[in-house]
């Protein structure tokens, strides 16, 4: 199917994202002690026994992806709890990386469905758990394969939508996502091919799909480029993070882009570490109206990522408190505080910049674009100490940042700084 854009209300929804904490899975928090950090394509899955959510993702560690498992309360502080998928034997379809798992939960049993890699073909595998920890490789694998013969089918996701089937999106190489089905009394297995989800103006990739019956509304995360690429593997930078809604699995339509990948490294909040490739989200719902995404983002170095979160149909304003220190030894330094979230509005209330060492010639405070040094200036002075308080101002650029003059190797300023922001959401309801 072809999807287009479309204005059309769907009660609850927003498209407002706000970020309530950045990184939330990387080296820190697996241990796994890999050359590089990597955490990618996040599948979130609520354990009804034990109260809990289970985010399912892969790393690389030693050459071979390989599917992992960590725990949380409120998919904010998370707890590792170890490998749930290993690659496989030598000769065995995914010999080379058992990943990209997507995750559901029926009838008290935990499936996954999963990318098996040989090396020379990307096919569909399927484990099973009892506890969502550990898992067991169904003997018939690969359950699935491309019908296009692309050889490549991966990333799948899967939904039980109101009628009782399954449904199950899977990326096939083309640049478009192939649809499946099956019922209740074949699955797990049993998958037919009944549509797809394609674009003539960009290449749809990683999905992670969410029936809301609240709402009587499927929601479809997905990396999307454009153009549309060419050839069998996942592009390289995949780099906006789009929504599709629809009422039935076979008709979705797209609703626009929820996050773009930074155009440089921000090392701050909300998007430190993520400057390529935003893509592979999972998706879970808190509350009426209210969804936690998990997505992945790059660092320069492709092969370094880590897994944030945001959320979208937030309707509460929150208050944010940031406070560092940093040095300087170049004129200017700039340096940008708070990148703007997407959907959100930003309200800066009181600000303190102090140079409690050094001699800085200029202090700013600037509402703008880092690369371009600063655009609109909040505050100035010339003295060693900064202070905003007074009205509160509406933060219209990229970012919210300092400048600093006068610093060099013969003159080092060490910086101290405080911001009081409130982030309220934007109303943009669809």
């Amino acid at each position: 199917m072809i999807v287009r854009p479309v204005s059309k209300y769907i009660p609850r929804i927003k498209l407002n994202t706000f970020f309530y904490k950045d990184v939330i899975i990387d080296n820190s928090v697996t241990a796994l002690n890999a050359a590089y950090q990597q955490a990618a394509d996040p599948s979130i899955v609520w354990d009804p026994v034990n109260k809990r959510w289970l985010i399912y993702f892969f790393a690389n560690v030693s050459g071979n992806a390989e599917t992992y498992v960590a725990e949380s309360r409120n998919l904010i502080n998370v707890k590792f709890l170890g490998k749930a998928i290993p690659k496989g034997n030598s000769g065995d379809f995914d010999s080379l990386h058992a990943h990209k798992a997507g995750g559901i939960y029926y009838n008290n049993k935990f499936y996954l469905f999963y990318s098996g890699d040989n090396g020379t073909y990307r096919r569909i595998g399927l484990a099973t758990s009892d506890d969502g920890v550990n898992f067991t490789k169904y003997p018939g694998n690969p359950i699935l394969m491309d019908p296009e013969g692309t050889g490549y089918l991966d990333a799948p996701t899967v939904i039980r939508w109101k009628d009782g089937n399954f449904y199950m999106w899977a990326y096939n190489g083309n640049g478009y996502n192939l649809l499946f089905r099956t019922t209740p009394d074949k699955f797990p297995l049993g998958w037919e091919l009944i549509g797809k989800l394609e674009s003539r103006l960009f290449g749809i990739y990683s999905t992670e799909a969410f029936y809301d019956d609240e709402i009587d509304k499927i929601i479809l995360l997905a990396n999307i480029i454009y153009p549309k690429a060419s050839g069998v593997s996942e592009p390289a930078k995949a780099s906006h993070l789009a929504i599709f809604v629809g009422d039935e699995p076979q008709k979705l339509t797209y609703y626009g882009t929820l996050l773009t990948s930074p155009a440089t490294n921000t090392r701050s909040y909300p998007l430190r570490y993520c400057n390529s490739n935003v893509f592979a989200p999972g998706i879970a719902k808190i509350g009426s109206g209210k969804y936690v995404i998990l997505f992945n983002c790059m660092e320069t170095d492709v092969s370094s990522e880590r897994i944030f979160r945001m959320d979208l149909g937030v309707d509460k304003e929150q208050t944010l408190k940031i406070v560092n220190t940093v040095q300087v030894n170049t004129s200017p330094y700039i340096l940008g505080v708070l990148r703007l979230p997407p959907g959100a509005k930003v309200i800066l209330k009181h600000a303190l910049v102090y140079a409690y060492s050094g001699t800085p010639a200029e202090l700013y405070i600037f509402d703008g674009n880092v690369s371009a040094g600063y655009t609109d200036v909040i505050a100035w002075t010339n003295s060693s100490v900064l202070e905003y308080r007074g009205n509160e101002i509406t933060i219209n650029g990229e970012y919210l940042g300092i400048v600093v003059m006068g610093g060099s190797s013969s003159n080092i300023i060490n910086i101290a700084y405080k911001f009081d922001i409130i982030i309220k959401p934007a109303i943009d309801e669809i």
